[in-house]
């Protein structure tokens, strides 16, 4: 694994300082903006019976753009703030995962209870690995959890997209892009790491694509490629996009950094405008 460590240049290009002010005064009017949804924005709403239970995501759509943003922990409320923000500016599709208001999903077959993290539903392997790991895995709740993943893949329209950009939150030095670098917890999963000096390693993209990785890293900003051969298949969305060769981007950040997730969110866009269009 190769692991970066770059000083940024102080003598910052002009074109480089506008578009940071660019940036910024979007970050700024975003911030004043309080609204719980964009004005303009058209919600659809999808339900999902698994066993005796209901589970609900909602479709936030805006004119203007095709990304498509996934939030699918119900607990990480400002990477959804933040993404409804930034729709609100630039247009676009934000799929929100809701459920208890937990990380976790929790629904009941007969008499039994069990319990998945959504973000590691993707494949077979990772279905009965967080089934078993929350509750148990037995060939009914197997079953159930796969064809939620299978309804989630097809309405969000995850297979057929441009580019599939999540949106989650961490906690203060729980998981961060150091977790990637030689002796972390992720080591094996990264092929490469790159940690901008003055940033918050909290704050941090993770993508399938060098190509990505590049942009990201040429900007100034903490960001990790996975190592697509690699990875761990522990069935979360980046391992089945870089299985079925979709370019993903995760934007991750800590708790409350909503500035800086806003922020990120926008450099997602500005790449996308200027690289793949």
């Amino acid at each position: 694994m190769q692991a970066t460590f770059t000083l940024e240049d102080p003598q910052l290009r002009f074109d480089e300082l506008m578009r940071k002010k660019a940036v910024l005064l979007c970050v700024l009017a975003s911030l004043f903006c309080r609204c719980d949804e964009p004005p303009d924005a058209q919600l659809t709403r999808f339900e999902y019976q698994l066993g005796s239970d209901t589970v609900v995501t909602v479709l936030h759509e805006v004119a203007g753009s095709d990304l498509l943003f996934f939030n699918m922990h119900d607990d990480e409320n400002t990477a959804v703030e933040a993404g409804l923000r930034v729709i609100a500016l630039r247009g676009g599709r934000l799929l929100e995962l809701q459920h208890s208001g937990d990380r976790l999903v929790h629904f009941g077959i007969a008499s039994a209870a069990y319990r998945f993290d959504p973000n590691r539903i993707f494949t077979p392997l990772g279905i009965e690995r967080t089934l078993e790991r929350y509750s148990q895995a037995d060939s009914a709740a197997i079953e159930a959890v796969q064809a939620f993943a299978d309804s989630l893949i097809l309405d969000g329209e995850l297979r057929g997209a441009r580019l599939i950009v999540t949106l989650h939150n961490n906690g203060e030095g729980e998981y961060s892009a150091e977790s990637y670098l030689p002796g972390g917890d992720y080591e094996v999963d990264a092929d490469a790491v790159h940690i901008q000096q003055g940033r918050d390693p909290d704050d941090f993209f993770f993508v399938t694509q060098d190509r990505f990785f590049q942009l990201f890293k040429a900007a100034g900003l903490n960001v990790v490629l996975q190592n697509n051969s690699t990875v761990t298949d522990d069935g979360s969305l980046s391992v089945w996009a870089g299985r079925e060769r979709i370019p993903y981007v995760n934007v991750e950040a800590q708790h409350g950094h909503l500035a800086e997730q806003v922020e990120m969110i926008m450099e997602v866009y500005r790449i996308a405008d200027n690289h793949f269009n």
